[in-house]
């Protein structure tokens, strides 16, 4: 059974909503993390394909084990995020 996009877009917008109900300072982590997904979000939204999805996922990625410890929750939640668009480019 293929994992739908849209799951993944919605997953990302539900984050996003909670990190910003946080009002997070400016240049703290979690307002970085809050613009990486934003631009994140942009790419699957825009993603025709399933190597574009793999891109935006890695870029997010990337980010998330260069900047955060990885033992916190917006890691882990991160994470499921990360993983749940590498299962849509890879089976999709």
């Amino acid at each position: 059974m293929p994992i739908e996009k849209q799951q993944l877009i919605n997953q990302v917008q539900i984050f996003l909503e909670e990190l910003k109900k946080k009002n997070p300072e400016k240049e703290s982590l979690e307002w970085y993390l809050i613009n990486n997904l934003n631009k994140y979000l942009t790419s699957l939204i825009i993603a025709n394909t399933s190597q574009e999805i793999k891109i935006a996922n890695e870029k997010l990625g990337m980010f998330c084990i260069d900047c955060m410890d990885w033992d916190t929750p917006l890691f882990k939640r991160c994470t499921e995020i990360t993983n749940l668009g590498l299962k849509i480019s890879r089976y999709n």
